[in-house]
């Protein structure tokens, strides 16, 4: 009995349509927040770059790819904090993996250099975390949530941070003092970019954020640098921000 061969032609067509399926069936995750809340409704997208995964190596054997953690807030004109509309759920519940070099438990572990920017300017302002927090998105995502101001003009900021994300500047080995600590073993690597726009919510358009410097490497401060020069692929780790008002 002969075998049924299928012709290396169809296979083909078969292999394309099941790519172009995939590709035309894919969604960018929906994430909503305060939906039974007051305020303006708006909208943040957030459209990942080529380092948007990163390659976390959690022992010997494994290694897992990893989004960054990142929160979005509002400041007034004079760059006072207003409120945080979103804010990856790691971060808020300081949820870290434990590296061989932590002296404490997993509960306890704090990295101070994973947001410091967005830490500093909130300062002791406390986060509602349903409110405003969900897992990181894999991929590309549309946060709709609400903006409780009445101000007409105000700035929004993101910051983003990836961990271990080390390059020949900010390298792993660095110590405790250095200019380039970043955490050690599963700190940041690079510091996390800080992006920004200013918004006058009369002229309802989408606005991008752009990049307008990093925060500090090892998160003993709220500074804002905008040197990007020892920076590499933390600049790519998003493509774009936008912000619109609904």
């Amino acid at each position: 009995m002969k075998k049924r061969i299928i012709p290396i032609g169809i296979m083909v067509l078969i292999i394309c349509a099941i790519i172009f399926f995939v590709i035309l069936t894919r969604k960018d995750k929906v994430i909503n927040l305060k939906d039974n809340m007051t305020g303006k409704s708006v909208s943040i997208s957030i459209y990942k770059g080529k380092n948007y995964l990163h390659d976390f190596k959690v022992n010997s054997f494994i290694t897992i790819k990893t989004p960054p953690q990142m929160a979005v807030w509002v400041e007034d004109l004079q760059g006072n904090y207003i409120e945080t509309l979103y804010a990856t759920s790691k971060i808020v519940h300081q949820n870290w993996s434990k590296a061989s070099s932590d002296h404490v438990g997993k509960g306890q572990i704090q990295r101070k250099e994973a947001l410091p920017y967005w830490t500093h300017k909130r300062s002791n302002v406390q986060i509602v975390p349903d409110t405003i927090t969900s897992a990181t998105p894999k991929g590309n995502a549309t946060i709709h949530t609400k903006l409780d101001t009445e101000k007409n003009q105000y700035i929004i900021l993101a910051e983003i941070n990836m961990s271990t994300d080390f390059n020949d500047y900010y390298p792993r080995e660095a110590k405790i003092g250095d200019v380039s600590y970043s955490g050690g073993e599963y700190g940041s690597g690079q510091p996390g970019i800080v992006y920004s726009a200013t918004i006058d919510s009369t002229d309802q358009k989408t606005y991008e954020l752009v990049q307008i410097g990093h925060s500090s490497p090892d998160g003993s401060d709220g500074k804002l640098n905008q040197d990007f020069t020892k920076l590499t692929t933390a600049k790519d780790i998003i493509d774009k921000i936008t912000f619109t008002i609904k």
